[in-house]
């Protein structure tokens, strides 16, 4: 759907509006009554020191253990207090992430795109795992980018953020070589699974032999999921199935990253981490659904939405207090 210039300016703004006071909302939070909070003004305070401990342990503990993120906090604390530097990572990463998304659909979808950015499995990523929120607004910049060189710089930053943008980066990656090399969508699929399989049981052994910190944290812990996470996105991943094959290429990324999950959720512990930072692109993939499906997705998102929440509802910070 067409519109003119001025409704294009008009929405853009209510954009700009909406992310504004979500952003300044967020950030204006209670600096330390939240879960990590702690371990954020650590940050802030001592990753110079994180970092010349990395960098006198090898080049690889040094690039496989969020450089990037190091390195802004560094650089913020010389210009805010410790408590500041958390509110601007939260400010900047939330702006972004709800201007990006919401001026990126069309506008009939806001309202949808509006509870996509406020579902918890998001939004908690600008209240308490902040690096993986400022992690998936530099993200989200490659993403909606036409520009190949501007896309990937921004993806390779976010690996450099948060480590569970290096599986991102690689599937990217993966999937765009598969794409070029015009593997059939059913010859895709049997790939994404092998990969999530291998991803499941030997990611954190690689992690590990690479340096990365959240390989000897989560070595030898099993997944603790109940299922209800694997039968829901089950069914969603059917609903992707019952697309065009021109929807299966265009949304191939999204496709791989839900085969992932559901193939590694009961082996991997730190799976849905990942998942969560691309769950954005997944959810904002179903308003290119076509007649009836986009309805049935739009219902089927909107119930988990009301379920994930319906627990949260009268627990203290909405079940994120400390």
């Amino acid at each position: 759907m067409s519109y003119n210039s001025n409704d294009r300016r008009y929405y853009m703004l209510i954009c700009f509006l909406v992310a504004l006071t979500f952003s300044l909302l967020l950030s204006n939070l209670q600096v330390d009554a939240y879960i990590d909070r702690v371990s954020y003004l650590a940050y802030a305070e001592d990753s110079l020191l994180v970092l010349g401990r990395n960098f006198n342990s090898g080049w690889l503990k040094l690039i496989f253990n969020e450089p990037l993120w190091l390195t802004i906090n560094i650089i913020l604390s010389t210009i805010f207090s410790v408590e500041n530097v958390v509110r601007f990572i939260i400010f900047c990463s939330s702006f972004l992430t709800f201007y990006l998304v919401l001026s990126n659909v069309d506008k009939r979808f806001f309202v949808l795109a509006l509870l996509f950015l406020l579902l918890p499995q998001v939004l908690k990523n600008n209240i308490i795992h902040l690096r993986q929120g400022l992690a998936v607004a530099v993200f989200l910049v490659g993403w909606f980018s036409l520009n190949y060189k501007t896309k990937y710089l921004c993806f390779v930053s976010a690996a450099l953020i948060h480590s569970s943008f290096v599986i991102v980066l690689v599937g990217i990656v993966g999937v765009n070589i598969l794409l070029y090399l015009r593997f059939s969508y059913g010859l895709r699929s049997i790939i994404f699974i092998i990969v999530g399989l291998c991803i499941a049981f030997f990611g954190l052994y690689f992690a590990e032999l690479l340096g990365a910190r959240q390989g000897s944290s989560y070595q030898g812990k099993s997944s603790s999921a109940s299922g209800l996470a694997f039968i829901y996105w089950s069914g969603f991943f059917v609903l992707f199935t019952l697309q065009s094959k021109i929807f299966l290429k265009l949304h191939a990324i999204p496709t791989f990253f839900i085969l992932l999950y559901l193939s590694s959720y009961f082996f991997l512990p730190v799976t849905a981490r990942v998942y969560e930072s691309v769950l954005l692109i997944i959810l904002l993939s179903t308003v290119d659904f076509k007649g009836l499906y986009r309805y049935l997705v739009s219902i089927y998102f909107i119930f988990y939405f009301f379920a994930t929440w319906a627990p949260r509802v009268g627990e203290p910070g909405l079940g994120w207090f400390v």
